[in-house]
């Protein structure tokens, strides 16, 4: 984790340099960046031919990925924030597409206080990682069921689990979605943690979509915490690498220790930009909160993301589809 950390600032360093007759920085860090992903393509097919038991020649790399980022976070009267992000999905084509290996973030959520830290160093020790395996059971255009188990580690302290997941989306008229989703996890130390979301989306054109998502998350472990975060959202891709989205979010906790009650409002806009071929990213937030602890007086809030995806490359063709 720490070295893929370090690699990550050396690709950042690399990537906003400009090229120059001596030296080819631009065609050094692409071969740094095929290696990667040649490696996870590699790690991936190596963990299908274990699960399988098949040595069939199959690609893996339609799926597979890992999207790494460092952010970094500034608000009106609190210190200076820092995150790390990693999100790692194997694909397993010889288990009839079923199976993935999958390492996330346990706490990221989607709540605009994500669990941060105070200086850099500290982004690679304060968060919380989910290893584990994943079944589909079923998946269509309108459900998905699925479940799993793996484990939970911060630092090098394990926490075994199980999950279960099923999702269900109905379609309506005029491009209109309602998206249903609940997944449980159940931890041998964290005990619950249940996330359930309802989602109400509308793809306006190819360029347009807006989204008015509801979340709820329990937390077992956490005093039996329970968070809810309702956010408006319209995104607009403005060319084929480029997007810009506006939100409008509230959130609402409360747990044994303390009543439920609104924790803050937010508004504001974010503009994400592919500025260098199809996988080294940057993304800057700016809107305006509306903390409870602060009486909800207004206070400017800022994040800068930079982020490298590796592995099959997104598809950047700027549409909803």
């Amino acid at each position: 984790m720490i070295k893929l950390f370090f690699i990550t600032i050396a690709i950042v360093s690399c990537t906003l340099l400009p090229a120059s007759d001596d030296m080819n920085v631009t065609g050094g860090i692409d071969e740094v960046h095929e290696a990667i992903s040649e490696w996870i393509y590699d790690t991936s097919n190596r963990i299908d031919i274990f699960f399988s038991g098949s040595s069939e020649d199959v690609s893996v790399q339609k799926g597979t990925y890992l999207d790494t980022s460092f952010d970094m976070y500034a608000e009106t009267y609190r210190s200076a924030q820092y995150r790390y992000n990693i999100s790692l999905k194997l694909r397993l084509p010889r288990t009839q597409k079923r199976l993935n290996l999958v390492l996330e973030d346990f706490k990221k959520t989607s709540s605009v206080d994500l669990p941060q830290s105070t200086t850099p160093g500290d982004t690679l020790t304060n968060n919380d990682y989910l290893l584990g395996v994943s079944y589909r059971q079923q998946e269509s255009k309108y459900t998905r069921i699925g479940y799993g188990g793996g484990i939970r580690f911060r630092s090098f302290t394990p926490d075994p689990y199980l999950t279960a997941y099923i999702s269900r989306s109905f379609y309506f008229s005029y491009r209109w979605e309602l998206l249903l989703r609940n997944k449980v996890r159940y931890f041998a130390d964290y005990r619950l943690d249940n996330t359930a979301t309802a989602a109400l989306i509308k793809i306006i054109d190819e360029k347009l979509r807006f989204s008015f998502q509801n979340i709820y998350h329990f937390l077992e472990h956490d005093k039996y915490r329970n968070e809810i975060v309702n956010t408006l959202s319209l995104e607009q891709f403005i060319g084929p690498k480029k997007g810009v989205s506006y939100t409008l979010s509230a959130y609402s906790s409360g747990d044994t220790d303390s009543v439920f009650k609104l924790g803050y409002y937010y508004g504001g806009a974010s503009f994400r930009h592919y500025y260098y071929r199809n996988w080294a990213y940057y993304q800057v937030d700016g809107g305006v909160m509306f903390r409870e602890s602060n009486n909800f007086s207004p206070s400017a809030r800022a994040m800068f993301k930079i982020g490298f995806l590796f592995g099959r490359p997104k598809r950047l063709d700027g549409r909803f589809r």
